[in-house]
């Protein structure tokens, strides 16, 4: 029986554009798309794809205003110290273009959802929902690195509130965090915060912004520096209280005096398509304005050997989400060239656009080894 593929996404989403080539490439009928607003509202079961030859495959569920009420919806009465919204309340929202609101009760929604999507699948999937979950909670896949002896920068524990920051920075002697939402992703909510001799400093992408005597946080393109400690203070309060990972700040190879990182897409646990990420700032993400590079400049600088351990790392990454074919992961490069880092691991991380790996993109090179697997 020829494979069927079933993607899971919001049906505006590009990405099922990219798999519905990949899949024509091999002459395979397109996918089914199964749009999350059916799933979540129960419109469609899974259990219907039980034959052996049904393939899932999650995709990010971003860019739907709809989806995202859905999911707080399902996240509405799980307990915590963030804020919420009611289901009743929910119905009146409306739409806040870049509004940072309630990322925790969202996450706790998208967790009990795939758990329970997951209870469905009797096929094969691309990548595992109980992976999908750890890779969008950063505490926890951070710990997962450190169990298993890669490389990560040293995370200060758990941090409530900008005072325990400060004391916890002291205490351990760091003069320079990030502070990323527990369960963000896109750079939403992070801040680069250091004190310093003048005083502190938090560089970021979010926009303070008071209104009616309530400070409301928004996702901006245009990095903001604060340097006003209440400011700052009101800010990684916020974010606290939503949960959030705090590591050190390490530093980042330059090329043309500006810090880069890489984006390394690992597939079938091979690391294969690569991005260079050169910032305007301590974030590199390629929405915020960064410019990209690719693989043949990145060797140029730090040579094949210290890629090959690169390599090796970002493919252990992998290799601690056995049930999963693909992820995308975050890599750091030391000024020296020669050590690295990771920053974090994307359950979604491969959408890069124009980048290719022995002549194909990422969707193909994982549709092809999604078919080697089953043969």
């Amino acid at each position: 029986m020829s494979p069927k593929f079933i993607i899971i996404a919001n049906p505006e989403n590009r990405r099922i554009s990219f798999l519905q080539q990949a899949l024509e490439k091999f002459n395979l009928s397109p996918a089914t798309v199964i749009p999350y607003a059916d799933l979540i509202s129960e419109k469609e079961q899974l259990n219907r794809f039980n034959s052996p030859n049904h393939i899932i495959r999650f995709d990010s569920p971003e860019r739907n205003f709809e989806t995202e009420k859905a999911v707080l919806a399902m996240g509405a009465n799980f307990p915590g110290n963030h804020k919420r919204i009611s289901k009743k309340d929910l119905v009146n929202l409306e739409f806040d273009k870049g509004r940072i609101r309630y990322p925790r009760q969202w996450y706790l929604g998208w967790k009990h959802l795939l758990q329970q999507w997951e209870k469905q699948i009797q096929c094969r999937v691309m990548n595992s929902p109980t992976d999908i979950i750890t890779m969008f909670d950063k505490p926890a896949s951070h710990q997962l690195f450190v169990d298993n002896k890669i490389p990560v920068a040293r995370s200060l524990g758990k941090i409530n509130s900008y005072e325990q920051l400060r004391e916890a920075m002291q205490f351990q002697n760091c003069s320079r965090v990030f502070v990323k939402l527990a369960n963000g992703s896109s750079a939403s909510g992070i801040v680069a915060y250091q004190i310093h001799p003048r005083g502190e400093s938090a560089i970021t992408t979010v926009e303070r912004v008071r209104e009616n005597g309530e400070t409301l946080l928004y996702n901006s393109r245009r990095i903001r520096h604060y340097t006003k400690p209440k400011e700052i203070a009101d800010i990684i309060n916020i974010l606290c209280n939503e949960s959030v990972q705090v590591e050190e700040w390490l530093p980042k190879a330059r090329i043309n005096n500006r810090p880069f990182d890489l984006r390394v897409v690992v597939i079938a646990g091979e690391a294969q398509h690569l991005v260079m990420r050169i910032g305007k700032s301590p974030m590199t993400n390629l929405h915020l304005g960064s410019d990209r590079d690719n693989f043949d400049t990145f060797i140029s600088i730090v040579g094949q050997s210290n890629w090959s351990e690169m390599k090796q790392t970002c493919e252990a990454v992998a290799a601690v989400f056995p049930h999963s074919l693909y992820c995308g992961i975050d890599l750091l490069v030391y000024p020296d060239l020669q050590r690295h880092s990771i920053i974090e691991i994307n359950a979604f991380g491969d959408l890069i656009p124009g980048t290719t790996y022995q002549g194909v993109d990422t969707y193909t090179s994982e549709v092809k080894a999604m078919l080697e697997q089953i043969n």
